[in-house]
């Protein structure tokens, strides 16, 4: 997805919706009306060929256009403990 497709504010709406802002925050930060803000976030869906804004943000982040995709430190991850000799067991006997 080239970036040149997109305005400058256009990206930033979808930047600012993918950390989580509502149009109203949207509009307060970048200092233009909530429906101006639903515009931008449309244009913005439909050149994403996203059915919803929240695809758009994925879209967003699965093409590119919004950088890599944020990283959840440690939510939804098991931490890795080796099971061989040197595992949380090591020098006991194994149980039987």
């Amino acid at each position: 997805m080239s970036r040149a497709l997109f305005t400058e504010h256009e990206l930033a709406a979808l930047r600012l919706l993918a950390q989580g802002r509502t149009q109203v925050e949207i509009a307060r930060t970048l200092r233009i009306r909530p429906e101006t803000v639903g515009r931008l976030l449309n244009r913005a869906r439909i050149l994403l060929r996203a059915r919803t804004l929240p695809h758009a943000v994925a879209r967003g982040y699965e093409t590119g256009l919004l950088g890599p995709p944020p990283h959840d430190h440690g939510a939804g991850q098991e931490e890795h403990r080796p099971s061989g000799p040197d595992g949380p067991n090591r020098g006991q006997e194994p149980a039987g």
